[in-house]
Formats: structure tokens, C-alpha cells, sequence
């Protein structure tokens, strides 16, 4: 069993906890902190979660194998630095870092001191995901040409939130929402060389992007392109096209493929509405299982240090209007 602090304990925070709150003979949280404790002492007292006033006390709590951050992007990597000084694993939520360089000096540090890691992309354990990375590694679709995806939802009620800024939010959406395409494209089809993107504020009621679309290049010769609007309703959708067919998943529990001799598959799984509790208790213990030497958590240190790099290069080209080379 893995004691875990949540760091950041707000909406998304308190449903890391919440997926395992039930009951989980993998993983518990005994202890957490968050920047305005008065908000959250109801909620601790209710889940037993011992609060502490700064995260260097948290740190320096003895009784926690583990750190989970929920916490504002640009937090991340001093988070981690000072997890790595403290001898505790991390689980982040996505973006891991908002710069590859920062990414790379963070992974390099857990590993160095045997700590695990892993980052917060749920969506690798949908039933419609895993589907289709299996289709497509068993060759059931052929070679793979292109993907395409979309992840868009409605970030207008976070203004006075600190993802209204775009020093959390640069690009848009795409720290909070793009990620998890670029994670499952990277899932998918690999590695990518580099990204072309455009981003613009058109409707949001602060000052961030909402508008984000990006074509990419993969280092096998693929294509790709990724949309995410942070000023509509919910979207997840992602589809894959090969030679011998596509698949295409939405949302946590919908499969669909067309293959090229006609044939049709569509598949529907019961429990998966969003945002897919079952898939966040699934990370959280596998997370937890790896820290205690089971099976290695899917996304692996390179994967999440290649998709920031990839996120960073959105980022420029957003910035400088360029092709922008990944790495």
C-alpha cells in the first residue's frame, strides 16, 4: 500500500482522491495541502486526509511514500525537485513541465534516486483506447498514414482560476485538454518531428487562447493534426487511418472502425461517463503498483518527456508562426 499526498486539491484534485476513496488495497491518501486550506477542511475531515499548511511540510512528512500533484503547471518542476530531495515518487498531472529541458533535468533526478513516476493520462486506460492500440500493434489496420483528434471543452468558468493566465495556459487548451491528444498520439504512432501551429483568443471572457489547431510530423514518415477549442462543449475523439482501414474512439466507451473490404465494428463499454472514474482509479493503483515493483505504469519517462518537448515546440510556433522542430 502506497500513502499518497495530494498536492493541489481543488476539482481535479479532490476526483484523483475520489477514485479511490471506495476502497483500494494499492494506494491511499493520508495526507495533502493546498493554497487555501479553509476551502478543503470539510473535505479532508470527510476522506481522513491529514492537512498541512505548506508543501515543504508535506515533504517533511515521514508517513507519505508518495506526491500527487494537481497543481498549477508552472509549479511542477520545483515539485518534483524537492519530491526528488524528500525520497518521494510523483505522480503529476499533465503538462509534467511546461519546458523539455526542465522535463528532462526532473526524470533524470527520480531516476537517479530509483523513484517512479508517472503522468496524469487517464485516457490510456479507456477500454476504447486500449482497443485501439491493439488493433493497430496487431497490424488489423494495416500501416498507419495519419491520425487525427479533437479535445475541446469549456474552460469559460475557470476565469479567476490560475488557468485563466496564459502563463498556465499558453496555446490555448492545450495544456489542459491538447495534452492528452498528444499523450495518445505518442501512444499510437510514435514519436513526432515536428509541429506547425495556430492559436487564437476568439471567444473566452479572459485572456487566453481558445481557437488551437496544430499539424505534426511523425519520425516514421506519418501525419497528424490536433484541434482543441477551450470555448465549446466537451470533446474527445480521436481517429486513427491505415491501409487496411481506421478505428476511431469517443469519449471513454465508443469503438468504431470501417475497414477497407466493407466490414464494420463498433463497441460499447457500460460505467465509462466522464470523466472516466474507473480509468482514473486504474492509473492511480497502477501508478501506486509500480512504486511497489509490479507492472510498469504505461506512459513511460521518455513518452512524457517527449510529449512536453512537443508541447514546448507548439508553444514556439504558436509564438513565432514557424514549423518548429521537436526536441
Amino acid at each position: 500500500m502506497i500513502n499518497a499526498a495530494v498536492v493541489g486539491m481543488g476539482r481535479w484534485g479532490q476526483t484523483l482522491v475520489n477514485s479511490v476513496a471506495d476502497g483500494s488495497d494499492a494506494i491511499s491518501f493520508v495526507a495533502g495541502t493546498t493554497r487555501t486550506l479553509s476551502k478543503v477542511e470539510d473535505y479532508a475531515a470527510e476522506k481522513n486526509i491529514r492537512l498541512h499548511s505548506s508543501y515543504e511540510d508535506v515533504m517533511a512528512d515521514d508517513a507519505v511514500d508518495a506526491v500527487v500533484l494537481a497543481s498549477p503547471h508552472s509549479a511542477h518542476f520545483d515539485q518534483i525537485m524537492a519530491a526528488v530531495d524528500a525520497g518521494k515518487h510523483v505522480f503529476c498531472e499533465k503538462p509534467f513541465c511546461l519546458s523539455g529541458d526542465q522535463a528532462k533535468t526532473a526524470l533524470d533526478a527520480l531516476a537517479a534516486k530509483g523513484l517512479k513516476v508517472a503522468i496524469g493520462h487517464n485516457r490510456r486506460f479507456s477500454p476504447n483506447a486500449i482497443k485501439l492500440k491493439r488493433m493497430i500493434d496487431s497490424g488489423d489496420l494495416g500501416n498507419m498514414i495519419q491520425i487525427e483528434g479533437n479535445f475541446s471543452a469549456n474552460m469559460a468558468g475557470y476565469s479567476g482560476e490560475w488557468r485563466d493566465s496564459r502563463a498556465e495556459s499558453p496555446a490555448g487548451g492545450m495544456t489542459s485538454l491538447g495534452i492528452h491528444a498528444v499523450d495518445m498520439y505518442v501512444n499510437l504512432f510514435g514519436r513526432v518531428s515536428s509541429v506547425l501551429a495556430v492559436s487564437r483568443r476568439v471567444a473566452i471572457p479572459f485572456d487566453i487562447d481558445d481557437a488551437t489547431g496544430i499539424l505534426m510530423d511523425f519520425e516514421n514518415g506519418q501525419v497528424g493534426y490536433l484541434g482543441t477549442v477551450a470555448a465549446t462543449g466537451h470533446l474527445w475523439q480521436v481517429r486513427t487511418f491505415g491501409t487496411l482501414g481506421w478505428g476511431s474512439i469517443y469519449g471513454h466507451d465508443l469503438f468504431n472502425a470501417v475497414k477497407t473490404d466493407g466490414t464494420q465494428e463498433s463497441e460499447t463499454w457500460d460505467g465509462y461517463d466522464y470523466p472516466g472514474m474507473a480509468t482514473i482509479k486504474d492509473q492511480m493503483e497502477c501508478f501506486a503498483r509500480d512504486c511497489e515493483g509490479g507492472k510498469p505504469f504505461p506512459a513511460t519517462p521518455d513518452q512524457i518527456l517527449h510529449a512536453t518537448q512537443i508541447l514546448e515546440a507548439i508553444v514556439t510556433s504558436v509564438e513565432t508562426g514557424e514549423r518548429v522542430q521537436v526536441g
